[in-house]
């Protein structure tokens, strides 16, 4: 098969995918790499490639490859939650700007102290390295499987979806999620992550429906990168409260000399 990637076309063996292709294309980018274009779509690395694809690999220094990683750490972060809570009913996680939220449903909100314990299982699910598997199933089956595994939140996500929509699931170790994808290749890529906060949401943001329990975080390439974020986050907050404090007249700015 052939598949044209900067302007050149290479050829590989018929059914390789991705991944394997840039193992072979540049060494340096494999290891930076977090997802791919194909013919302008965003897709996980492992996934197959027709023949005569347009290629262009993504790093995390592109938006999308930010999304494709973000989104991963809340099927890490959704992953830990069913470890320590087995309980928990999953709702939506998905990418957002500067990081990542996963709505749960369960009897007693979390607390900064379980986001301790969460971010714990998080890290050693990493450090599994276990790998992301794309698999799809007729829309019979898939609310089946979610129905036994006890998600109707899922499960009323299946119903609502177009005929003859495409129904995927990623499984990653002992749990596996309903998700359009795409994802990186591997756990072990979430280098560098945070849970920053909680907050009740309402399930489809409806006021009718029940309210959920959100978990918010964060994540990024590097630590440092990271840390960086975090402490910027940090002095926005200050500024914001020395700001109110000057409105509300709390305190007064005295000019010496």
């Amino acid at each position: 098969m052939k598949i044209i990637y900067q302007g050149q076309t290479h050829e590989f063996q018929d059914g390789m995918n991705a991944l394997d292709m840039l193992k072979q294309l540049d060494a340096q980018l494999y290891k930076e790499a977090v997802a791919v274009r194909v013919n302008g779509q965003v897709r996980s690395l492992p996934e197959a490639v027709p023949d005569g694809a347009q290629l262009e690999f993504l790093t995390f220094a592109d938006p999308d490859g930010q999304r494709v990683l973000r989104h991963t750490a809340s099927h890490v972060l959704a992953q830990a939650v069913k470890r320590l809570f087995p309980q928990a009913k999953l709702a939506i996680g998905p990418a957002i700007d500067n990081g990542f939220y996963y709505d749960f449903d369960v009897e007693t909100p979390f607390t900064p102290e379980d986001l301790q314990g969460i971010e714990k299982e998080m890290q050693r699910i990493i450090k599994k390295n276990e790998r992301l598997q794309r698999f799809e199933l007729p829309r019979e089956e898939a609310r089946r499987l979610m129905e036994e595994k006890g998600e109707p939140y899922k499960v009323e996500l299946i119903d609502d979806l177009p005929e003859g929509e495409t129904i995927s699931f990623y499984t990653q170790g002992d749990f596996t999620d309903l998700c359009a994808g795409p994802h990186l290749p591997s756990t072990g890529k979430v280098k560098a992550f945070k849970l920053t906060s909680i907050a009740g949401a309402y399930w489809r943001g409806s006021e009718k429906n029940k309210m959920l329990s959100r978990i918010y975080g964060t994540a990024f390439d590097t630590k440092e990168a990271l840390a960086e974020h975090l402490a910027r986050i940090e002095e926005a907050k200050k500024r914001d409260h020395r700001k109110l404090g000057r409105q509300l007249d709390l305190f007064d700015i005295m000019d010496e000399g």
